[in-house]
C-alpha cells in the first residue's frame, strides 16, 4: 500500500477522528447488545440499525488504522529545491485566461482545491509533480485541454 502523506494538521484530524470513532464504536456495541436482549433478532428494527452503525464505524477505523500506519509527515520531507513535489507550494498561470492559481500539493486525505490543497492523485496534481518554475504543459481532461505554465514552486 501508498504511504498517506500528511501535514501535522492532517494527521492530528485524522487522529481524533480515530479517537472519537473508538468511543462511537463502544457505545454502538453496547446498543447492539441492548437491542439483542430484546428479543427475536430477525424482527428487531433496533437491533439491525445498531448492527448497520457498528459496521460503518468498524469499516472506518479499519481505513483509518491503515492510513495512520503509513503516515508520511509533508513538514517533515526532504524536497529537491524548485520542484513541484507534496508539501510544495506551486504557482500556476492558465495560458488561456491569465488567471493564477496557488496550491499546496497535499496527500488525498487533505485535499481542498476551494482552499489551495490539491491532491497528488488528482489529474493536475499528477500532471504538476516534477515540474519546475517557468514549465508549461496541457491537462488534457475528457472534454478540454487547458495549457498551464509553472509561474513558482517554493516550499510551504
Amino acid at each position: 500500500m501508498a504511504d498517506t502523506y500528511l501535514t501535522k494538521e492532517g494527521l492530528a484530524r485524522l487522529q481524533a477522528e480515530y479517537t472519537s470513532l473508538l468511543s462511537q464504536k463502544r457505545e454502538v456495541t453496547e446498543e447492539v447488545s441492548k437491542a439483542a436482549a430484546m428479543g427475536d433478532l430477525r424482527e428487531n428494527a433496533e437491533y439491525h440499525a445498531a448492527r448497520e452503525r457498528l459496521q460503518h464505524v468498524s469499516r472506518r477505523l479499519a481505513e483509518l488504522d491503515a492510513k495512520l500506519c503509513r503516515v508520511r509527515l509533508i513538514d517533515d520531507l526532504e524536497v529537491k529545491a524548485g520542484e513541484a513535489r507534496v508539501g510544495v507550494t506551486v504557482t500556476l498561470e492558465d495560458q488561456q485566461t491569465k488567471e493564477r492559481f496557488v496550491y499546496v500539493l497535499v496527500g488525498p486525505e487533505e485535499a481542498d482545491p476551494s482552499n489551495g490543497k490539491l491532491s497528488l492523485a488528482s489529474p493536475l496534481g499528477k500532471s504538476l509533480l516534477g515540474k519546475k518554475q517557468g514549465d508549461t504543459f496541457t491537462l488534457v481532461l475528457p472534454n478540454v485541454s487547458v495549457p498551464y505554465k509553472v509561474v513558482n514552486v517554493e516550499r510551504s
